[in-house]
């Protein structure tokens, strides 16, 4: 009987070697609600005691065998049974002085044959509920004695720890001095260090200025390439959502892509890129090579020397130095490429024009070029149309209308390309649109002349 619990009946375990006797007890019991078990014989009955645990023991004296009263102690002797109730019945015909020595032989009870239901259940009652203070008690005792274990080890440490806290004190009073002063050399330290970055910063602005500077002069037909190409590389890198400090290496990156090209004989370097020859143009196509393994020789400028040497990789792994495709790819070497190809268009030749300098692009979409770069790169050539002729307007995929031209190509998110630029939109294709849409998610944003 699981001492406060409410849930789990008394258990009663019934030892007589009368199978009428064991029916009678099974009768009377059952009406009380208890958990039952019988045995025939003493050692039956402890075998059995022992997997049952039961509460209360009810024991013939005149067992075949072992005796009831050699059961009782059996069953005190046993550390699992020990504390179970126990009652001996006897016959009729028991002397009464008999009763005396069961007592003292350590049951807690006894009855006379004939079992009388009232006298039984009125028995078992009281004996359980001392069965029940006694089990209270021997958990109240179990709680007592490991608190004050607990206690006893608690006062132990707490004087152990006294002795330690005064020393600690000591030493803490002594580090406290020792931190005051490292925390002025800290702070004198940080400020050292300040100006140093401070310094150090301003010596990579400068170097980038001067080696952005340098290329210019030697780019004759290129001036201002190196800024645009900085400038929407920057646009696009923000709109990818980058962090603000690889956008400021895809910057320095775009302004020194070049770099490479200052190992080129002067009369190449000044030579119009129209009339370049099939081995002029081999050569010029690895200064990005150059141009990297002379950035890194320099601290702070490695992850921009990576950028710049992967300028001329293609998605699609075509390109050079390493064939490198997709992903493994830079994010700021896959947008210098293409801004560095649309600065060219629009900007280096006497009649680029946004719309075909983008449809141009988009035909390098999924092999030279990344679907989501040239995504952002239309967005830009959105907002700044190299003149007023060229205005493109944004629209939402919800507001397309028949009769409407694509200044920028559509395509799904993974750079299946749906519809070119210079298309005119029909009902027909916006019904397309809408269908591919569903299937495989379309960017919101569509581009259309004015």
């Amino acid at each position: 009987m699981s001492t406060g619990s409410v849930l789990q009946p008394p258990k009663i375990l019934c030892v007589d070697g009368d199978p009428t006797a064991l029916l009678l007890y099974r009768e009377i019991l059952a009406e009380q609600d208890f958990a039952i078990e019988t045995a025939t014989t003493a050692e039956q009955g402890l075998a059995l005691a022992r997997r049952f645990l039961p509460d209360l023991i009810v024991s013939d004296v005149g067992l075949s065998g072992a005796s009831g009263h050699e059961f009782c102690r059996e069953v005190r002797r046993d550390a699992y049974l020990g504390n179970a109730m126990f009652i001996l019945a006897s016959g009729p015909k028991a002397d009464p002085g008999g009763a005396v020595a069961d007592l003292a032989g350590g049951a807690d009870d006894y009855i006379l044959k004939p079992i009388r239901k009232s006298e039984l259940v009125a028995k078992l009652q009281a004996l359980l509920r001392i069965k029940r203070l006694q089990d209270d008690l021997l958990v109240s005792n179990q709680k007592l004695t490991k608190a004050l274990n607990h206690l006893k080890r608690y006062k132990g440490e707490l004087e152990k720890k006294h002795l330690a806290l005064q020393k600690e004190k000591a030493i803490l009073q002594n580090s406290l001095q020792q931190i005051s002063l490292m925390a002025h050399e800290r702070e004198e330290t940080h400020s050292r260090l300040e100006q140093l970055f401070e310094v150090q910063e301003g010596n990579f602005t400068h170097l980038t200025t001067l080696l952005a500077g340098i290329i210019e002069s030697k780019r004759q037909y290129h001036r201002g390439h190196s800024k645009q190409v900085a400038e929407i590389a920057a646009f696009i890198a923000q709109q990818l959502g980058l962090p603000r400090e690889e956008i400021r290496s895809i910057r320095i990156a775009a302004l020194l892509h070049e770099l490479g090209k200052l190992s080129v004989p002067d009369d190449l370097a000044l030579k119009n890129p129209a009339t370049y020859s099939q081995q002029e143009k081999e050569l010029l196509m690895q200064h990005p090579l150059k141009g990297a393994a002379m950035l890194q020789k320099f601290s702070g400028f490695e992850k921009i020397a990576r950028i710049i040497r992967h300028t001329h990789e293609h998605v699609d792994g075509s390109g050079v130095p390493d064939g490198l495709q997709g992903d493994q790819i830079p994010i700021g070497s896959r947008i210098i490429e293409a801004a560095g190809l649309y600065d060219n268009l629009v900007y280096r030749t006497r009649d680029g024009g946004t719309a075909d300098a983008m449809v141009c692009i988009e035909e390098q979409i999924g092999t030279r070029l990344d679907p989501a770069v040239v995504r952002h790169l239309a967005q830009y050539a959105a907002r700044h149309p190299r003149d007023e002729s060229e205005r493109i307007r944004e629209v939402s995929l919800y507001e397309l209308q028949p009769g409407m031209i694509l200044a920028c190509g559509i395509c799904t998110t993974r750079g299946m390309k749906l519809l070119p630029a210079n298309t005119a939109i029909t009902t027909e294709s916006i019904s397309q649109i809408t269908h591919y849409h569903q299937i495989d998610p379309i960017e919101e944003i569509v581009f259309i002349r004015e």
